[in-house]
């Protein structure tokens, strides 16, 4: 058998052929015209194909040649095998994101910390009503009362600082708004009768949660600082502290309140019971024992750090916020829209559209919030100043969340920036305060006042605080007629005790203190 070479009859295409291939059809390799193999010239004729009973002769199928893998097939193949291990990656990264999240709400339950609005309303110490003070403050509110006149918008007008003083006028308003809401002062000296307080709040609406009381209660906070200030204005020297430390009572409910708008209430009515006591105290100093008493009662209320708690209780109410259900998106867009009538709040729950959860795009978030508020609470825990970290850590994070398209994490994070320096703000002036009235002690009981708080510490040995921003004892300095006790403020700059003015300028770039001016 013996190898040969023919031409296509169609396309001239050199063929190469054995023997025993004469007189097959095949398929031209080339044109792909099916032809029949000639004899070999140089050889015997080709034996005839065998013909069959039929007397048909049986054509033999053409073979099939594959293809040459084109540039385009490559590609389609490389993007199949691309996708794929773009499809493991994921998956990876998005079990190994799921396993993260739950590990940390693993690590807050198991420090016996709640993870949602519904799971802080059980987490919440429970109080019985009847045991409940807050239930009675609650209805103390209820009897606040107004002027049905002009005379509301005057009241509201009246300015309460160290400097400002009262017409006949203005003490005669002050008088007949705080007379009127003796009934309101009277139900809460009830409610103080009870040890226990909780305000009824429901935490599963999340930041849609109902806590209205928090604005009545500075309310109340506002009359008694009228009344604290009316009775100074009188000479009443011991009368005016008991509106002070109803003040610093009232704050004092919020103690167990764990969201931060309370906590900030708190904050507010504890340094208005502080600017109070410094005003009075620029009129009339009261006896020993007043003054040993509100001292302690200060010293009470700077003792309280409620800002973890806040936090606490602020990454509970938020954490259902990252993974919104169907329905609870649904309502928000209609609350977006102008249009549409506000919708009632909706209770969180905490179980998000299937599609968006398996992105991952919120949970990469959620798991940012929960790793930068657990730091942001340990810190909150510390002392001063040591705690003031938290301020620069706060800013740090809310600049990863804006930079890693962390979007929630980057709407709540600088919110809370400068809580901590509230909360430092809050403790320097308590500690002024209680060291004013160990100065007045002092005085009553020297008859002069003196050279330096050193001096007190033989008699008040808890006399002389730190300075919350920088860990030093409070500044005294004598003036021509008092003195000024003063804190460095948040700028670490120790100006000389400079009292700020009553409303600073946006223009203002001049450095001031954190005071407490006594000018009697």
């Amino acid at each position: 058998m013996s190898e040969f070479k023919f031409a296509c009859p169609i396309c001239e295409q050199r063929l190469a052929a054995n023997d025993d291939d004469a007189g097959y059809q095949i398929n031209c390799p080339a044109c792909q015209a099916v032809i029949v193999v000639p004899s070999n010239p140089a050889g015997p004729a080709a034996a005839p194909a065998s013909v069959p009973a039929d007397g048909l002769k049986k054509e033999t199928p053409p073979r099939r040649q594959r293809a040459a893998p084109t540039v385009f097939g490559w590609m389609v193949r490389g993007l199949v095998v691309l996708v794929l291990l773009l499809i493991c990656i994921f998956s990876w990264w998005r079990l190994l994101l799921y396993h993260h999240v739950n590990t940390q709400f693993d690590r807050i339950r198991a420090a016996g910390y709640p993870v949602s609005g519904a799971e802080l309303n059980a987490w919440r110490r429970p109080v019985p009503d009847p045991e409940n003070g807050a239930l009675v403050i609650t209805q103390a509110f209820a009897l606040i009362r107004t002027f049905p006149d002009n005379r509301s918008n005057e009241v509201v007008g009246t300015k309460v600082s160290r400097t400002n003083q009262w017409s006949a006028a203005t003490r005669g308003l002050v008088a007949a708004y705080v007379q009127t809401n003796a009934p309101a002062f009277a139900k809460v000296r009830e409610a103080f009768q009870l040890s226990q307080f909780r305000y009824p709040a429901d935490f599963s609406f999340g930041p849609e949660t109902d806590m209205h009381y928090v604005a009545q209660l500075k309310q109340m906070a506002i009359i008694a600082e009228l009344a604290a200030a009316l009775d100074a204005e009188e000479g009443h020297a011991d009368e005016w502290t008991e509106p002070v430390e109803l003040q610093l009572k009232l704050a004092g409910t919020l103690d167990g309140e764990p969201a931060v708008i309370p906590y900030l209430v708190r904050v507010a009515v504890i340094r208005m019971a502080v600017k109070s006591a410094e005003r009075s105290l620029n009129r009339v100093s009261p006896g020993d024992e007043a003054c040993r008493r509100l001292q302690a009662s200060f010293t009470r209320a700077g003792g309280t750090n409620t800002l973890p708690l806040a936090l606490i209780g602020e990454r509970a109410v938020f954490i259902p916020v990252f993974r919104l259900s169907t329905k609870e998106f649904q309502a928000y867009s209609r609350d977006d829209q102008a249009a549409s009538p506000p919708a009632g709040p909706v209770r969180f729950s905490g179980k998000p559209m299937p599609f968006v959860f398996l992105t991952g795009f919120f949970e990469r978030d959620l798991n940012f919030y929960l790793q930068t508020m657990d730091k942001s609470i340990s810190l909150a825990a510390l002392p001063p100043p040591a705690s003031l970290a938290l301020t620069n850590y706060f800013q740090s994070a809310s600049v990863v969340a804006r930079k890693g398209l962390y979007p929630f994490s980057g709407m709540l994070l600088p919110s809370l920036s400068k809580v901590i320096l509230k909360e430092a703000a809050l403790q320097a002036d308590v500690r002024l305060a209680a060291t004013a009235l160990a100065v007045e002690r002092f005085r009553r009981a020297q008859g002069r006042l003196p050279g330096g708080l050193e001096e007190l510490a033989p008699q008040f040995p808890d006399a002389v605080p730190a300075d919350p921003f920088d860990g030093a004892p409070l500044r005294y300095r004598r003036l021509a007629r008092g003195y000024v006790i003063y804190s460095i403020d948040a700028d670490g700059r120790d100006d000389g005790g400079r009292e700020p003015p009553e409303r600073k300028e946006s223009g203002d770039k001049t450095s001031y203190d954190q005071t407490f001016t006594v000018e009697r």
